[in-house]
């Protein structure tokens, strides 16, 4: 037997005969059956894990128009199939703008109707696979951005799979570059909010005259300028999430609003005199030490651990090293296809020098310094030349320290590999340690190295 064949099918219909015979019809097909005389008898069994209910549009009381109703509220996964002696394309219209999956006339043609409810158990498991599978691909796709094998990395990602589906407030910390604003995407990606906008606005970015206007909205004539009135970006927001970047930078007095409308759900748009009610879930990032700036009574302390209900701390790159092949790689693709370049992998050499780099600017530098080397080439594989001569500095600095060496001679070393590294061209190997020429040959002298061929 097919396992769809045991799905339990509600036939609702005053007419005892006819329940009866598409009963007994459905039964020798190996569905399950079961039998009521009326609506309100079928909204009592609606919710017995009912695959499919097959209801008569005309009963008294209840009838099918007010069952598929509360099908629809109770029994969202059910297939529902109106019959009808009623034959009016008007009747069959008004059955499927209600939410009914097929209608049937009546006198129903039972190998037609087998025909239909088989058509739709079909569709129905083929939209629960779809949404499954998409299901699977907003997990994936919710921190496909965010790229890392790394423990550090994949610690964040479980906090984000586990904080996304709540209702809690999160404040994101981490260096410039680390990706906070990716960290903020995935949460409301990952989160039941999804449908609905994520809005975000940066704090640095705009005047201060202008934050409060931005997040709470003005009335018209509430200042100069104001010719109308104006959403706020809460409002806009309504039933998604608002992220708001660098908070640490808010003047305390939009503080204390921010604070009022977290705890009150509420804003009171400039120039306004009543608030209005607003759903929406706020997650805060910076770059700033908050309780630096609590201390300092630079940023007000009962707002910070309002925010601060969940804290992610994003790592620096240089503290995910095993990460950059991946994030080099990814980045490599991704600026290739965007500026048709030709370029699809990098050296051993080139990969070690970038690791060797500490990259204070984090993922924002990497994939910066990255499309600067690929639109500039025209090679597949980017090799040493092609790098910047401050990640080359970088390489040759870390290569060459030991335990134990003295200043001397971690300068005399640095300035022998890099002229081997450049041939011996003095201007370029002043460039990449950052000195001028004069001070390369002043070194040399002191060194006694220009006897050494350089």
């Amino acid at each position: 037997m097919n396992e769809q064949r045991a799905w339990k099918i509600l036939i609702v219909d005053d007419d005892a005969d006819s329940r009866a015979s598409t009963a007994q019809w459905l039964r020798r097909r190996g569905y399950n059956p079961v039998t009521v005389a009326d609506g309100e008898s079928a909204i009592e069994r609606i919710e017995e894990g009912v695959a499919v209910i097959l209801t008569d549009l005309k009963m008294p009381h209840t009838g099918g128009l007010e069952l598929l109703d509360v099908a629809k509220k109770k029994a969202p996964h059910a297939i529902v199939i109106v019959v009808s002696g009623v034959e009016s394309v008007d009747t069959a219209v008004a059955a499927l703008k209600a939410g009914a999956d097929d209608f049937l006339p009546k006198p129903v043609n039972l190998d037609e109707l087998t025909e239909r409810i088989e058509s739709s158990l079909r569709r129905r498991a083929m939209a629960e696979q779809i949404a499954q599978l998409q299901s699977q691909l907003t997990q994936q796709r919710g921190l496909d951005n965010m790229i890392g094998t790394s423990a550090a990395i994949r610690a964040l990602f479980e906090k984000i799979r586990l904080v996304a589906d709540t209702k809690s407030t999160v404040l994101i910390t981490g260096e410039s570059g680390t990706g906070k604003e990716l960290v903020a995407r995935s949460i409301h990606r990952l989160s039941r909010r999804a449908a609905k906008p994520l809005i975000p606005v940066n704090c640095a970015a705009l005047p201060e005259s202008l934050v409060e206007s931005e997040l709470f909205g003005h009335k018209k004539g509430a200042f100069t300028g104001a010719t109308a009135d104006r959403k706020g970006l809460f409002e806009t927001a309504v039933g998604g999430t608002l992220f708001v970047d660098e908070i640490g930078e808010l003047d305390l007095s939009l503080q204390a609003k921010l604070l009022r409308a977290l705890e009150n759900r509420t804003v009171m748009p400039i120039g306004g005199s009543q608030e209005i009610e607003v759903d929406v879930r706020l997650v805060a990032a910076t770059n700033r030490e908050l309780l630096q700036q609590v201390q300092n009574k630079e940023f007000r302390e009962d707002l910070y651990f309002r925010l601060k209900v969940v804290e992610l701390t994003l790592p620096p790159l240089r503290e995910r090293k095993d990460d950059i092949p991946l994030l080099i790689r990814h980045f490599i693709d991704q600026i290739s296809a965007e500026n048709e370049r030709p370029v699809k992998d990098i050296s051993s050499a080139a990969l070690e020098a970038m690791k060797a780099y500490k990259w204070p600017g984090n993922v924002r530098e990497l994939r910066n310094t990255l499309e600067g080397i690929i639109v500039l080439t025209l090679d597949e594989i980017i090799e040493e030349q092609h790098l910047p001569p401050h990640i080359l500095a970088a390489e040759s600095a870390q290569a060459i320290i030991h335990p134990g060496m003295t200043l001397a001679e971690i300068e005399r070393e640095a300035i022998r590999r890099t002229l081997e590294h450049t041939g011996g061209h003095r201007s370029k190997t002043a460039e990449l340690l950052g000195i001028s020429v004069r001070t390369l040959q002043r070194k040399l002298k002191e060194f006694d190295m220009e006897r050494q061929g350089f």
